[in-house]
């Protein structure tokens, strides 16, 4: 029972982290948050799951490798670590013409001690998932995006036929089990494929790099196999800057390439500049004008590491603390009033729609109506061309007049419907995100 999520990192190589097969088949019941963090654990280990066991990732930097906006709240931090200790993970292989089956927990160890999670790996898990003889490619960027666990766990399962383009007819009990799907709701086919299926391919088709489409086969009457066409997602260009543009940029950054020369690995990296870039460029300067004068034992990736993790204070001055949290109230006041200027733009454009579709939709009394009402008032002698029979002013200087007229006094009838609203702007390919 596990899959796992992954945090936006980029380009192949770096954005897209290998998931072993068996571990994204594992069957179990995660939440969103419990999937993501085992992407985040592994991604973080990567580098070194064969030299070391144990790892560890500071806690601050773990909410945001998850994209957690949430309070510290280190009490649901423990319970996911609760579950992966528990999660299952079986492989079925083929060796010597026989097959051989494994099972095994997805962390064998997890500790939170001095804002430090510390973790680790079965070794034989460990060799699984660094050189996977078969394997999926996650897009950390997309994975990130996700909002529905279902709709994670069908894309992991996915993925790895997107070669060929098709999952091959699954039945219909190994699906369910494959999904985590186990509530006895789902016995009734009906709810299984409002609630799992329709809700998660249309999630993955709106947010994801695949395309996938449900076929289904019935034994007799009932629906008993299920199979997913996958091919590439026609807003996959689209998507990918998005994904890409900000770890491009740090890539390029000062701050980057220096704790790279240092040895320190590239996630870790991106990780430390995206929790406080700040910080890890005077860690850095810290560090070097330290090795200068030859006052450091050892490497300086390890002392490095050491200072970041524990939020050492390098010597910001006041001054400078001052400085910096100014600059945060600014940047954040600007990001603010740009996004309530686009909410403005985009319910004006929504009250637009409103009113083309409510005359779209005017019958022939309610269009007299308002002609007479322009007629008395503000296009007095301005409607000499209307024709009562056809409804139409065929003067089109009269006729502009009368439906800038018009289009201003269904604008004062408009009243937005929240639930209505996010719907059109979904369908529009808006960003809700943006919206409060």
């Amino acid at each position: 029972m596990q899959k796992k999520v992954t945090l936006s990192v980029q380009k192949a190589k770096n954005d897209q982290l290998r998931k072993h097969v068996a571990a994204i088949h594992t069957s179990g019941d995660l939440s969103l948050l419990e999937r993501k963090m085992v992407n985040v654990l592994l991604l973080n280990a990567y580098d070194d799951l064969l030299s070391r066991r144990t790892h560890t990732l500071p806690v601050d930097h773990l909410r945001v490798m998850l994209g957690w906006e949430e309070s510290y709240n280190i009490t649901l931090l423990k319970k996911v670590l609760r579950t992966l200790t528990s999660t299952p993970i079986e492989f079925n292989i083929m060796e010597d013409g026989k097959e051989t089956w494994r099972v095994m927990t997805m962390i064998s160890f997890g500790e939170i001690k001095g804002g430090i999670c510390t973790y680790r790996y079965d070794e034989y898990l460990a060799e699984r998932f660094y050189d996977p003889e078969i394997y999926a490619m996650i897009n950390l960027g997309v994975q990130r995006r996700f909002e529905g666990g279902y709709a994670l766990t069908l894309y992991e399962n996915c993925l790895r036929y997107k070669s060929v383009e098709s999952t091959g007819w699954w039945e219909l009990e190994r699906f369910k089990k494959l999904m985590g799907a186990s509530a006895s709701i789902y016995d009734e086919f009906k709810y299984l494929k409002r609630e799992v299926i329709t809700k998660s391919i249309k999630e993955i088709n709106r947010i994801s790099d695949i395309f996938v489409e449900a076929e289904y086969r019935k034994t007799g009457r009932k629906i008993s196999f299920i199979r997913f066409n996958i091919t590439e997602n026609p807003q996959k260009n689209l998507l990918e800057p998005e994904l890409l543009d900000d770890h491009a940029s740090i890539r390029e950054s000062e701050t980057f390439k220096r704790l790279r020369e240092h040895g320190i690995g590239e996630r870790l990296a991106i990780a430390w500049i995206l929790q406080d870039k700040e910080q890890a460029q005077a860690v850095v300067n810290y560090v070097e004008e330290r090795d200068k004068k030859k006052l450091i034992k050892g490497n300086t990736a390890g002392y490095i590491r050491k200072l970041i993790e524990e939020g050492a204070d390098v010597g910001k001055s006041a001054y400078e603390i001052n400085k910096e949290r100014t600059k945060k109230e600014s940047l954040e006041k600007e990001k603010r009033k740009k996004l309530e200027a686009k909410k403005s733009e985009l319910e004006s454009e929504y009250k637009k729609h409103l009113v083309t579709e409510r005359i779209r939709n005017l019958a022939m009394a309610e269009i007299s109506n308002f002609v007479e009402r322009y007629r008395i008032g503000e296009g007095k002698g301005k409607t000499t061309s209307y024709n009562p029979v056809t409804g139409e002013l065929k003067d089109p200087i009269e006729r502009v007049s009368f439906m800038g007229w018009l289009r201003s006094q269904l604008l004062l009838e408009i009243v937005i419907n929240k639930t209505q609203f996010a719907l059109w702007l979904e369908t529009k390919n808006k960003k809700p995100a943006t919206i409060s």
